[in-house]
Parts: C-alpha cells; sequence; structure tokens
C-alpha cells in the first residue's frame, strides 16, 4: 500500500506540475480548478500506479519511468481536453520518446512493427477527419506501448474499438447522441482514449 500511494503521489505531483507548466506557458490556458478535474487527477494517478506497481517488470530500469510518463501524458490531456478542447503538443514529444525506447530495447514482432507502421497510415489518412489531431496523437502514442507490450494492428484497432463504445455508451445514457447515431455536442474524447488502452496494455 505504501508503494502504491508513494507512486500515485509522484504521478499527481508531476502531473500538477505540468499543468502549471502549461499553465505559465500559455496566458490563455483557461485551466481552473474544478471537481471534474481533479477526479481526473485522482483516477489516472490511481490507475497509473496500479499498472505501474502491478504489471511493469521492477527489474528493468527505465520500464516504470517510461509508464508513468504515459500516465501522467494521459492524465494530464484528460484534463485539458476536458477543460479547454487542447492537447499540447510539448506533451507528446517525451511520451512518445519513452514509448519508442520500449519498442526499441528489445527486438519487436515483426507483426507488431508493421501494425504500428499500418495504424500510423490509418489514422493520419482516414481517421484525422473523425476526431481531432490531439486525439490521433494519443491514439498513435499509446500504439506505441502497446507494439512495446507485443501487440499488433488488431489491437491497437480493438483499442479504437473501446474507446469509441465507452464514449457511446456514457453519451447515450447522457441523452447526448441524435437520430443519426452523432453526438449533439462534442465532448472531450481523450478520458476515453485513456480509459481504454488499460484493457490492451
Amino acid at each position: 500500500m505504501a508503494a502504491f500511494l508513494t507512486v500515485w503521489g509522484v504521478q499527481l505531483a508531476v502531473s500538477l506540475a505540468v499543468l502549471g507548466l502549461i499553465a505559465a506557458m500559455d496566458p490563455r490556458h483557461g485551466l481552473r480548478a474544478e471537481w471534474k478535474s481533479a477526479g481526473i487527477l485522482l483516477a489516472g494517478g490511481g490507475a497509473g500506479a496500479g499498472y505501474i506497481l502491478y504489471a511493469c517488470d521492477p527489474k528493468t530500469p527505465g520500464v516504470r519511468s517510461a509508464y508513468l510518463a504515459l500516465s501522467v501524458y494521459l492524465t494530464v490531456c484528460g484534463v485539458t481536453d476536458a477543460q479547454t478542447s487542447k492537447v499540447y503538443d510539448i506533451l507528446q514529444a517525451p511520451v512518445a520518446a519513452a514509448g519508442a525506447w520500449l519498442c526499441i530495447r528489445r527486438a519487436l514482432p515483426a507483426e507488431s512493427g508493421w501494425g504500428l507502421l499500418l495504424f500510423a497510415l490509418l489514422q493520419y489518412l482516414l481517421f484525422m477527419r473523425l476526431y481531432g489531431e490531439g486525439d490521433v496523437m494519443a491514439f498513435q502514442i499509446c500504439a506505441l506501448y502497446l507494439a512495446a507490450a507485443g501487440g499488433n494492428l488488431l489491437t491497437m484497432l480493438l483499442h479504437m474499438a473501446v474507446s469509441f463504445a465507452m464514449l457511446g455508451a456514457v453519451q447515450l445514457l447522457k441523452g447526448n447522441v441524435n437520430e443519426k447515431g452523432n453526438l449533439k455536442t462534442p465532448v472531450p474524447f481523450l478520458p476515453y482514449i485513456a480509459c481504454g488502452v488499460l484493457w490492451f496494455l
């Protein structure tokens, strides 16, 4: 329990520091203290700490740090997307580098490498028309981590499907889906991407 609280506390501190950095760099950030964002921070920290402690190999240097980077990224982006509909590009470089390191630290199965490439093409050529560039990058970053865990194109597409299914189910319950199956009012998608990836890591 002490280890969980320590990792959870580290993630919360880093997430708050990153949000503070965003607020300092962008005068028009629009971020504010609210219960919904506090919930995202607490849930993201709990999910991240749980995965890092119970699923990551503690004997391999850097692996837990790489997954901490992913957890902080998804948590912070969940907050900024929910509050401002923005996902900051500056957040993507370190977590993408950590995901790439996970992929190259051991030889990826061929189907994981090809899956990663095909998924990137699908995201940029097809799916970018359905949602924003920030969501595309989030799926791409998650795909790096899925590939590092041995996932293939099917795994990445299933992550997308689960994320959309959760979005649809929640918004249907809220009455935010019209007769054509589209959202009446756009909502942040990144929290659903973050929840969905936990099923496949």
